[in-house]
C-alpha cells in the first residue's frame, strides 16, 4: 500500500479530525500486514519458573501438528484448525505429562487467564497457527489462538470455557 503525500494531505484537510483517524487506521493497517511477525515476535513465550522458552511462527510449525474441526462462539461454521496441541508445548517447557499446575495465559492485549494445566491433558486443546489451511493473522484474532474441541464434548459447550479461548495468545506461564 502506498500513500502518496498530496492525497494524505488532501484526506486530512478534507476530513479534519475524521480525516486524521481514517489515515491513522490505514497507517496502522499497513504497518500491521508488512510488520506482523516482527510485532509479534517472539510469538508464543513459555514459563516455568526461571526457564523461559521462546518460539517464533517457524518453530512451532515445525513441531508435531495436530488438527481438530470445530465451530467457535465466535465462528459457528466448523472450522479446520491446525496447530500444536497444549499438552505438547507443556512438554516442551517440561511439565511432566498429566501433572496439574496452575497455569496463566496472556495475550498480546492484556487479557490473562488463570486456570491449571488440566485442560490441556484432558482434552485435546490447540494452540492453533492455521485456520482451514491458512495463517491466522490479526484479523483471525490470531496469530495464535487457543482452541477447545467443543464440538466433540458436550461439556465444552459450557459457557464456564468461553473465558479460556484466548485469542492473541502471546504467553503460558505454568507455577512450579
Amino acid at each position: 500500500m502506498v500513500l502518496k503525500a498530496d492525497r494524505c494531505g488532501a484526506l486530512v484537510r478534507a476530513g479534519g479530525q475524521v480525516g486524521r483517524a481514517v489515515l491513522a487506521l490505514l497507517l496502522m493497517v499497513w504497518a500491521a500486514a508488512v510488520h506482523a511477525e516482527e510485532l509479534f515476535s517472539p510469538m508464543l513465550t513459555l514459563h516455568l519458573g526461571d526457564q523461559v522458552v521462546t518460539l517464533d511462527r517457524e518453530q512451532l510449525n515445525a513441531m508435531v501438528q495436530a488438527e481438530l474441526q470445530t465451530s467457535t462462539t465466535l465462528q459457528p461454521e466448523v472450522g479446520r484448525w491446525q496447530g500444536v496441541l497444549g499438552r505438547d508445548l507443556l512438554a516442551r517447557l517440561g511439565v511432566e505429562e498429566g501433572q496439574v499446575r496452575p497455569m496463566t495465559m496472556r495475550s498480546w492485549d492484556d487479557y490473562r487467564i488463570d486456570m491449571t494445566t488440566e485442560d490441556f491433558y484432558l482434552w485435546d486443546v490447540l494452540i492453533a497457527t492455521r485456520l482451514n489451511g491458512e495463517p491466522l493473522e490479526v484479523e483471525d484474532l490470531g496469530p495464535l489462538r487457543v482452541i477447545y474441541p467443543r464440538d466433540q464434548h458436550q461439556e465444552l459447550q459450557d459457557s464456564r470455557f468461553d473465558h479460556r479461548w484466548v485469542w492473541l495468545l502471546r504467553s503460558i506461564e505454568v507455577t512450579p
